[in-house]
């Protein structure tokens, strides 16, 4: 199973996020930062990294606030399990990168027609600040939302 982060930008009544170019899940949709977790790498240096990857800006590590633990499954086996970060204040001017295009949203008009079938069921939590841990069941990768489980949240590993 792969490990990523994603990252929650809140920003007054809206949400930053961006149209991803490229990678392994998600091309052509709107979706947070993030991605997979490198070996000996920690989530948290994980969210910083991707952030600056793929929007040019830099997180204030200090305002980082360990959101919710998704595991999701396809074809009920485990595939990723992502650690969403909601981030607090960052510095530098969202800019387009080789993966991804900044778009900001407004929390009560976020584009689900645009985001993974699953996102409906769990990212105004997240972007609430509501803290959980949850499974979520595709057919295919990414692809054929089926269910959403929620469990009591656990912090991240170190």
């Amino acid at each position: 199973m792969k490990r990523a982060t994603l990252i929650i930008i809140p920003e007054y009544e809206n949400v930053l996020m961006g149209e991803k170019k490229t990678g392994e899940i998600g091309q052509n949709l709107i979706n947070a930062p993030g991605g997979k977790i490198e070996p000996g790498e920690t989530p948290l240096a994980c969210a910083l990294r991707e952030t600056w990857e793929e929007l040019g800006i830099k997180l204030l590590p200090q305002l980082m606030e360990e959101i919710a633990v998704i595991t999701f499954y396809t074809a009920d086996v485990p595939d990723f399990e992502v650690y969403v970060y909601r981030a607090g204040g960052f510095v530098g001017k969202p800019r387009e990168t080789e993966s991804m295009i900044p778009r900001r949203f407004r929390w009560n008009r976020l584009p689900f027609d645009r985001m993974h079938d699953g996102d409906a069921h769990w990212f105004t939590k997240a972007l609430h600040g509501h803290h959980f841990n949850a499974n979520v069941y595709y057919r295919e990768r990414a692809q054929g939302f089926e269910r959403i489980v929620f469990f009591p949240f656990t912090p991240f590993p170190s």
